[in-house]
């Protein structure tokens, strides 16, 4: 049995490695804080064809984790399989159930985030920066994107609250990115960075802009899952099998008792 454990552990292995390899390369920039710095300088692809390539990808590997049999696993793998799967599950109900990259303009006003080479001493400051100069190239494409893939008719909250993060993120870079790399001396470098700033700080702006005026007006109140696709989010996600109605009462179960202990302890001080 511990000789055809180890096998399919190792055979797990190889598959868990390849998945977790192709998740960063779609999605480069949550690599580099992981400090997995061959991901340096790139950025996630929104195009529709990257879209459905990574759920195509998602897919295929949920179909080849499911060949693999938990309790002929070691106690190790069996967890990270369900991991893994919870976690391809995660994904797939974002990009297909949540419609994220249609129905959430926030998605594309965040993707820009380059704290991680600002915050973090992980290179030279020279070497960080060509990074951010090749990511922020990006910005415009992203929003080209962005324009493409969206809904015509968009969630007001959504609307809302990705227009004030654009802005945000917008007047990040042209002040607080800036000061960040104030120690940088190459001027090529530093002329390079002034040209692909303007570039993301502007594109984000006008995104800003574009949402309000072409997506706030026509924008409806609409937001909620619904019911049926919150039990599936539960159940793909979370691994839970309750209806809503069920978690719901022992979360007010479990907020009476915490309620009562809270009294109690403040009885005591009291």
């Amino acid at each position: 049995g511990n000789v055809a454990a180890q096998e399919a552990d190792v055979d797990f292995d190889k598959v868990a490695d390849e998945f977790i390899r192709g998740y960063f390369a779609a999605r480069p920039l949550a690599g580099t804080a992981i400090g997995l710095h061959e991901y340096d300088g790139k950025i996630s692809d929104y195009t529709r064809l990257a879209i459905d390539a990574e759920i195509a990808r998602l897919k295929r590997f949920d179909e080849r984790l499911r060949q693999f049999d938990n309790t002929k696993l070691s106690v190790r793998a069996a967890i990270d399989l369900r991991l893994l799967q919870a976690a391809i599950g995660k994904e797939l109900f974002q990009i297909q159930d949540m419609a994220v990259y249609e129905r959430n303009p926030m998605t594309y006003a965040r993707a820009l985030d380059v704290n991680v080479y600002v915050k973090r001493n992980f290179a030279p400051i020279e070497n960080r920066v060509r990074s951010i100069v090749a990511i922020e190239s990006q910005m415009p494409n992203i929003i080209i994107a962005a324009k493409t893939n969206l809904n015509d008719v968009l969630p007001k909250p959504y609307v809302e609250l990705a227009i004030q993060i654009a802005r945000g993120s917008s007047e990040f870079l042209k002040t607080n990115l800036v000061e960040a790399i104030g120690e940088l001396k190459d001027e090529k470098l530093r002329a390079a960075f002034s040209q692909s700033n303007r570039k993301a700080y502007t594109a984000l702006a006008d995104y800003a802009s574009w949402l309000e005026k072409d997506k706030l007006p026509k924008a409806t109140a609409d937001f909620a899952l619904g019911e049926e696709k919150f039990r599936h989010m539960l159940a793909e996600t979370e691994l839970v099998d309750m209806p809503p109605a069920k978690i719901l009462d022992l979360g007010l179960e479990q907020l009476k008792q915490e309620q009562a202990s809270f009294s109690a302890a403040a009885k005591k001080i009291d």
